[in-house]
This record gives structure tokens, C-alpha cells and sequence, in this order.
């Protein structure tokens, strides 16, 4: 299990490694009224924020950053489980032992800057993701059986491959930065807790295996066909044909975008969107909810909370108080 983990890991992050070897991310220009006017920011208690986040570019790693450095928040909410946590604050350790060496080198006038093309990453991307197959497969049949292993390859195993193949051009027009990444770094630069709220990956397995039927996964397959082939409008926000990446960041970026991706869940497989959205949902507020009452007894700092943007919602719906766009589109 810990090697599937490093493994999916792996092929996350392999985006950024590219990034680091090649351009520099482009400049954003990127203030916390901007972010709550697009509305992916949105204040539903006095000391808590929750931040909306889309897994492609850079704006949402540079947002959680300047929400993290401006609120100096007392705790970062992150939509990771803990076993990732522990991997990023392990390569955030070696990150700045690397960035103090390589100052140390050029002050001794060697030149340590690492040089390579996107483009030599993504065969090999690629081939990893292809091998995990036989891994996810094994892994979710060992922990919910057929249901589990049908999350596994259709779902988990498809994204995987999906993602492994626009590394190289992803990394030439829209360089990626992980925004729970950049989430954690800036929460130990001010000093504040990371608390990992989301569900471990065998753990979820066992959530979807136990929500989802066989006539559950017939009704998803059947509707995955029928969008195939043109009889149902996909998923919002999957990307078009002649959609440039950079396009499509800035549609993901809506909120309505990511609104109407929650709708089309809920309409074409309830009983997964029940767990991968709602459920989650749930969990990361009350999480957030009992910091605020923890840190409102020991007069502590406010709650940052950082999710990709369909959780956002949810999570304010969950607190008690609808976003301001919510009212507005009512």
C-alpha cells in the first residue's frame, strides 16, 4: 500500500519537478480581494477562511500563500491525508536544505542550477502510470472487493493516466505548483498547524466499496458510454477538444464551472458523489468548526482551510452560512 501511495504521489508531483527544471511560473498578480470577488474565497465565520483551489497552474498555490503570509493563520486545513502530509513536510525539509546549498555554491561561484526538457518526462511518466495498473487493481479488490477494484482502474487508475499525458505540455504553457503543497510550506513559514483532513486512499476504497452497488457501477458505466459517444453532455469540467490549457484554467477557475461539475455528480452517479463530495465535505467542516471552538476558548488565531473549489460550498453550507455567491445566483 505505502508503495502505491509514493507511486500516485509520484506522478502529482512530477508536473512540478518538470516546472522547477525548466521556466519559471508565469507573473500573477494576485490579491485577497481578487480571490474573494472571483468568489474562490469566501469568509463564513468571523476567524475562518476557506479557499477554493483547482489542480492545474499556479494561482491557486500563489493564493494559498498570500491567504497563509496575510492571515497568519494558527491553523492550515488541507485537503491531504496525513500519510501525504508527512511526504511533503519531508520534502520541504530537503527542499530548503537544497536552496541553502545551492546559495552556498554560488557564493563559491559554482553554478548548481539543474537543466532538462518536459518533454524527457513524460514517456516516462506515462510507463509509471500504465504500471500501476496491475498495483491498483490488487489493492482495491484486496480492500473492497470488486467494487473497490472498479474504483481503483476506472476512476483512480484513469485520472492517473489522463494527467501523465500533458506533463510536457503543461509544463510549457502552464507550469504546475501543487496548491497543497505550497499550502504547507507557508504554514510552517508563519508558524501555524497543518491539519490533514482528508480520508486516507485505503480507507476511502472501503468508503466507496460499501456505497456503491453492482447496479450502482452498471448505471456509472452506462452513462460513461453514453457520454462517449455524444448522448449526454460530459462533466463541465472536463477539458475540450480545442481547449488550450491555459483556457481551460480559467474556466476550471469559475465557480459556476465547478458548480455545474457537482450538479452533473449528483445526477450521474448519486452514490459516488455521496462520498467523494458530500461526505468530504462534512468532514473538512467539522474539522474546521471544532478548531474554531477550540481556538475560541484559548483566544487563538483564525482557520484557513484550503480545498479544490467543487468542496467549496459544501463546506460553507456545513458551517452554517451560505458564500456570497450563493446569494447572489439564488
Amino acid at each position: 500500500m505505502k508503495l502505491i501511495n509514493l507511486l500516485i504521489f509520484a506522478i502529482l508531483v512530477t508536473r512540478n519537478v518538470v516546472h522547477c527544471l525548466n521556466l519559471p511560473s508565469p507573473k500573477v498578480t494576485v490579491t485577497l480581494e481578487s480571490i474573494f470577488q472571483e468568489g474562490l474565497l469566501v469568509q463564513p465565520r468571523e476567524n475562518l477562511y476557506i479557499l477554493g483551489t483547482v489542480h492545474i497552474g499556479s494561482k491557486s498555490a500563489q493564493e494559498a500563500e498570500l491567504l497563509i503570509e496575510t492571515v497568519k493563520p494558527a491553523n492550515v486545513v488541507v485537503e491531504i491525508p496525513p500519510s501525504r502530509l508527512k511526504r511533503l513536510q519531508k520534502k520541504a525539509s530537503q527542499m530548503r536544505i537544497k536552496e541553502a546549498e545551492r546559495k552556498v555554491s554560488s557564493y563559491a561561484g559554482i553554478n548548481a542550477t539543474p537543466t532538462g526538457k518536459a518533454g524527457s518526462f513524460k514517456g516516462a511518466d506515462l510507463l509509471s502510470a500504465i504500471g500501476l495498473f496491475p498495483a491498483l487493481a490488487s489493492e482495491g479488490y484486496a480492500k473492497g472487493g470488486l467494487s473497490g477494484m472498479l474504483f481503483c482502474t476506472i476512476i483512480v487508475w484513469g485520472s492517473l493516466l489522463k494527467h501523465s499525458t500533458t506533463i510536457g505540455e503543461e509544463a510549457d504553457s502552464l507550469p504546475r505548483r501543487n496548491e497543497f503543497e505550497a499550502a504547507v510550506m507557508a504554514s510552517e513559514n508563519v508558524g501555524a498547524a497543518v491539519i490533514p483532513a482528508d480520508f486516507e486512499f485505503e480507507d476511502l476504497i472501503q468508503t466507496v466499496a460499501t456505497s456503491m452497488t453492482p447496479l450502482s457501477w452498471a448505471n456509472f458505466g452506462f452513462t460513461l458510454f453514453c457520454e462517449s459517444i455524444g448522448l449526454r453532455e460530459p462533466d463541465p469540467i472536463r477539458r475540450g477538444k480545442q481547449e488550450s490549457m491555459v483556457d481551460w484554467e480559467l474556466r476550471r477557475r469559475n465557480v459556476e464551472t465547478a458548480r455545474a461539475s457537482r450538479a452533473h455528480g449528483e445526477i450521474s452517479n448519486p452514490e459516488l458523489s455521496e462520498v467523494l463530495v458530500n461526505v468530504r465535505d462534512r468532514a473538512f467542516a467539522r474539522i474546521c468548526m471544532d478548531l474554531l471552538d477550540n481556538d475560541k476558548d484559548k483566544l487563538g488565531g483564525p482557520t484557513v482551510c484550503v480545498v479544490g473549489l467543487v468542496h467549496l460550498d459544501g463546506i460553507v453550507d456545513s458551517c452554517g452560512q451560505q458564500s456570497p455567491m450563493t446569494e447572489k445566483t439564488q
